[in-house]
């Protein structure tokens, strides 16, 4: 049903009831939060570990998509960043040349060596402390490629972003995850009731307004509850408003899609 046609819909069953206290208005229950969950970038699903009406946590991976050039750059990445022979051994050659310079500066005070030695030596220690700083920058830099690599592989694991039920599936493993949608997953725990009602009701319903709410033709119980939002405004094509009214359901028992009936205790 087009969302004009239910709006009409709405002000025909409402309009008997514009002199009464206790109106009943129709209602729709849609779930607290809605996501279509899609791939973060373009590639082919691997695997998909879930199906429609299964429960998620938020965290749980639900999708995995093809990564085999990823996972190889990991590995590659750790060799490197795990390959810390060049900066021990930098760092021993530096050691080696801090002993000889500490015995040559004894030899020079004795006038045993030259100045020029002396300099030869002092130099060739800087260097070995030069290269010993850049095994060590670049170990660094290897640990930050391995860093990297692993987000790269890990944005090809799509995970839920909230505790829910999938309630569509809509691509399968082999398809490509190319701006598309792979699932949708609803948290059912609280509901939304979401109500049109004519403005001629404007300041007769207020956050707090106790309602009863129906679901004709199905086997779900009646309940009550309140009115937790009202809109500031009248939609101008309409003339009407939205309300909400939210409904725990923990356990599941009100299907979130159904239509309704919603009774309401309006002020004066």
């Amino acid at each position: 049903m087009s969302r004009w046609l239910w709006l009409l819909l709405a002000t025909l069953m409402a309009a008997p009831a514009l002199a009464q206290n206790h109106p009943d208005f129709p209602c729709q229950v849609l779930p607290m939060r809605r996501i279509e969950l899609s791939s973060p970038v373009m590639g082919v699903i691997a695997e998909i570990m879930v199906d429609r009406g299964d429960r998620v946590r938020a965290g749980d991976l639900v999708v995995r998509m093809q990564s085999e050039m990823e996972q190889a750059q990991v590995a590659l990445s750790l060799a490197r960043a795990s390959a810390d022979a060049q900066l021990r051994l930098r760092r021993a050659r530096q050691a080696l040349a801090d002993r000889t310079l500490q015995r040559n500066r004894g030899l020079a005070g004795e006038r045993l060596i030259s100045a020029q030695d002396l300099d030869q030596v002092q130099t060739e220690r800087e260097v070995a402390a030069l290269e010993a700083a850049s095994a060590a920058e670049q170990l660094v830099i290897a640990r930050a490629e391995l860093a990297q690599a692993r987000a790269a592989l890990a944005i090809r694991e799509v995970r839920s972003p909230m505790d829910g039920i999938v309630t569509e599936r809509l691509l399968q493993p082999g398809e490509q995850a190319r701006d598309r949608a792979v699932l949708v997953i609803e948290n059912v725990e609280r509901l939304h009731v979401e109500i049109s009602i004519p403005s001629a009701f404007l300041g007769r319903v207020r956050p707090g307004t106790p309602a009863r709410l129906a679901f004709p033709g199905t086997r779900v119980a009646s309940v009550s509850g309140a009115v937790t939002l009202v809109d500031p405004g009248v939609d101008p094509r309409s003339d009407m408003f939205g309300i909400r009214i939210v409904l725990p359901n923990a356990d599941g028992h009100i299907p979130s899609g159904l239509k309704c009936q919603v009774n309401l205790e309006l002020a004066p």
